[in-house]
């Protein structure tokens, strides 16, 4: 099996994403979540509301926002905010055991020269906002990460600086993974096994499924006479598309299907 190292530590890049990668993945795909603001009355305690987002190009959230609600006032008193965003979470899933990252920065309107690009990249991502965006009592905020807190599931956690975050991108895979995922584990668990019995290390493996995939890889979850493993298989190299897992999935295939003979 391929043992993961630390979040934030020495890693080959091909293994698996780092915890800056997994944030910026999250918060491309977010598009609500909880902000933390400091309430006016009472006075300093945190004031958590629901609220539409959509990231930058530099991964900061965007968001529109009425100039009368509450946290905006708060904002507008003290910028000190947090916003936290969580992944999807199948429905049989914990909501503890899937990813989330909460961004700490200030949260302040997005300047005027910028307006029109905070716009037309909210609204690509909430067209409805169309109707209201315009109207004088609301405005765009956006908040400037100072750091990140990521949390992968139980047991996956790591502090993301500002810059490690910065120097990140999404994962190119991260719209099409449901695809791939519905695809090689209804089609292909013959694969799976082999993976698992010859690139993981599971000898005596039973059944795989694939639970994850993204640029570097994929996740197993490993039924074994000795009880439930996970393994990660790396590709031989990062891939971007869907058609380039694919022949990366039938490489791998082939030495794994040579290794057991």
């Amino acid at each position: 099996m391929t043992a993961s190292p630390e979040p934030n530590g020495p890693r080959r890049p091909e293994l698996t994403p780092s915890a800056a990668e997994h944030c910026r993945t999250l918060v491309a795909a977010a598009r609500s979540g909880a902000l933390a603001t400091l309430a006016r009355d009472p006075d300093g305690f945190p004031y958590a509301s629901l609220v539409t987002v959509a990231a930058d190009e530099l991964g900061r959230p965007l968001l529109l926002i009425s100039t009368l609600a509450e946290h905006t006032q708060n904002l507008v008193r003290r910028p000190e905010a947090s916003i936290l965003l969580t992944a999807a979470c199948p429905p049989s899933s914990s909501p503890l055991a899937c990813g989330r990252v909460t961004l700490l920065g200030a949260c302040a309107p997005v300047p005027d020269g910028e307006r029109q690009a905070a716009r037309t990249t909210f609204l690509a991502a909430h067209a409805d906002a169309a109707g209201y965006a315009d109207f004088k009592d609301f405005a765009f905020y956006r908040l400037e990460p100072a750091a990140l807190r990521y949390v992968g599931g139980f047991g996956r956690m790591a502090w993301v600086t500002a810059e490690e975050y910065r120097a990140a991108t999404p994962d190119p895979l991260a719209s099409a993974a449901g695809d791939i995922l519905s695809h090689m584990n209804g089609d292909h668990g013959d694969a799976l096994l082999a993976y698992a019995r010859a690139l993981a290390g599971v000898a005596d493996a039973r059944g795989a499924t694939m639970t994850a995939v993204d640029r570097y890889g994929f996740d197993l979850e490993v039924s074994a006479p000795g009880g439930a493993q996970r393994a990660r298989v790396a590709f031989e190299a990062p891939v971007a598309t869907s058609e380039e897992v694919r022949r990366a999935m039938v490489a791998l295939a082939k030495a794994a299907r040579a290794a057991l003979g």
